[in-house]
């Protein structure tokens, strides 16, 4: 070894580099993960759209009352509020409803009666009630009105049916109730669309809320979706890494390798090897997701918003402008370095293929806790929260650019966690050099952090 050497010196960078671009297209399980995570990009949008539509129609076949299915002699309806005057407010209502008006059973008009509801009672209405019908009691109560469906004890009539009968009935009573005190359609949508009851809040306060370009929901969303890409591309460089150091370190390869490479080369160019890799994979899940939308869109003239997936895509990358897409790319590519470092120097104290399990728990334990802190603060959508997680490392490579890209960090503060970030990775950078070359020819089996600083003093 030549003492005087440079450590930072990255002779030999592009060998490196091009070698482990080729050894990940050649193993079988990444060129397995590759395809699998592109057909699941590009299938995402029809899949939902599919289990979407089955949900959506076993629901409406459940919902959905059919007037003709319902074998019923007769409908009885005691109004006492005196709105359902007569049965020529209803006689259309259970017709238009059936499917197949020329079945024998189903209601038809001459089935509904409006009966005098002054001296009805309860027990009166029940005792004269036969297997095949229903009675619909509308009464005043305390905050309103309330509409209950009777039906003999020994009746044939299924409880569904019961059911739809009064909720149509109910719907008929709200329909005449509005028309006698000239109230228009859209103002009684208005009146049951509720009031937002938030609660009360100060001016600086709104103002703050008001300022932020995106709702608390979709700024859940988006820190969800940006975080699990971050989580996915430190997942898959980490385990390749460290399988990768750990094998050249058994096999006595790495003692040839650092005669004509340099340790920092040889640690960058595994880093930058895998960064292609996942870089290649997202733009090609990026690809085929969009062509999928394109086709639904284009050719099957289905609105995007009966099969775009928000809980995670990556719309994100595109929601922004070309700023906003620059920040988030770039926050990618500061995570994977960082975390591509780590991996290696991890990687470096394995002298055995159990040891490696360690190592790569040691990584994931960072980005799962990392995650998590992002997705919760996601959640929590708070002023003091949103700035700490932009600034402080490593949490702020997981959300940082979501808090810039939806108005909760200025410019300034998002440039000052740029800069944490770029001093973090700089400082990896000044150990793996002073330690790396120690490490990979060290007999040592300690996977701690004090071992790759003590291999770094010398």
């Amino acid at each position: 070894m030549n003492n005087r050497e440079n450590i930072y010196s990255l002779e030999g960078f592009s060998k490196v580099f091009k070698f482990t671009v080729r050894q990940t297209f050649k193993n079988k399980g990444y060129l397995l993960s590759f395809v699998i995570f592109v057909l699941v990009m590009t299938l995402m949008g029809p899949l939902q759209y599919l289990g979407q539509s089955a949900g959506q129609g076993a629901a409406e076949d459940s919902m959905n009352f059919n007037s003709a299915d319902v074998d019923v002699d007769n409908i009885y309806i005691y109004d006492q509020l005196g709105v359902i005057q007569s049965s020529d407010n209803v006689k259309d209502l259970y017709e238009s409803r059936g499917k197949d008006d020329d079945k024998k059973a189903g209601i038809t008009s001459d089935k509904i009666h409006v009966e005098d509801a002054t001296d009805a009672s309860e027990d009166s209405i029940i005792s004269g009630l036969k297997k095949k019908d229903v009675a619909v009691v509308i009464t005043a109560s305390e905050t309103g009105y309330k509409v209950n469906g009777i039906i003999a004890d020994d009746s044939d009539v299924e409880i569904d049916d019961l059911d739809g009968i009064t909720e149509v009935i109910k719907d008929d009573f709200d329909t005449k109730r509005f028309e006698d005190n000239d109230v228009k359609a859209e103002d009684a949508q208005m009146i049951f669309s509720g009031v937002n009851t938030d609660g009360v809040i100060s001016e600086t306060e709104y103002l703050s809320k008001e300022s932020k370009a995106i709702s608390g929901q979709k700024y859940m969303f988006y820190m969800l979706g940006f975080s699990m890409i971050i989580f996915i591309v430190v997942s898959m460089s980490a385990s390749y890494i460290i399988t990768s150091v750990t094998e050249e370190k058994q096999s006595k390869l790495v003692e040839s390798l650092l005669v004509s490479v340099r340790p920092m080369a040889l640690l960058l160019g595994k880093v930058c090897g895998m960064m292609s890799y996942v870089v290649l994979l997202l733009v090609c899940g990026v690809i085929g997701s969009n062509v999928s939308g394109y086709v639904m869109r284009n050719v099957f003239n289905i609105s995007e918003d009966k099969f775009s997936n928000r809980g995670f895509d990556f719309s994100i990358f595109k929601d922004f402008g070309v700023v906003g897409g620059v920040a988030l790319v770039l926050s990618v590519i500061l995570a994977f370095l960082a975390f591509g470092m780590i991996s290696g120097l991890f990687g470096s104290t394995c002298n055995k293929t159990e040891d490696m399990q360690n190592a790569t728990g040691n990584v994931m334990t960072i980005s799962m806790i990392s995650y998590f802190a992002a997705v919760a603060a996601g959640g929590m959508d708070n002023d003091i929260v949103n700035k700490l997680i932009a600034l402080i490392p490593p949490f702020s490579y997981f959300a940082a650019p979501v808090t810039y890209v939806t108005g909760r960090i200025s410019a300034p503060i998002l440039i000052i966690s740029y800069v944490i970030q770029i001093a973090l990775i700089v400082g990896i950078v000044v150990i793996a050099a002073k330690s790396y070359r120690n490490l990979l020819l060290s007999d040592s089996t300690t996977q701690k952090l004090k071992t790759i600083f003590k291999s770094a003093k010398g």
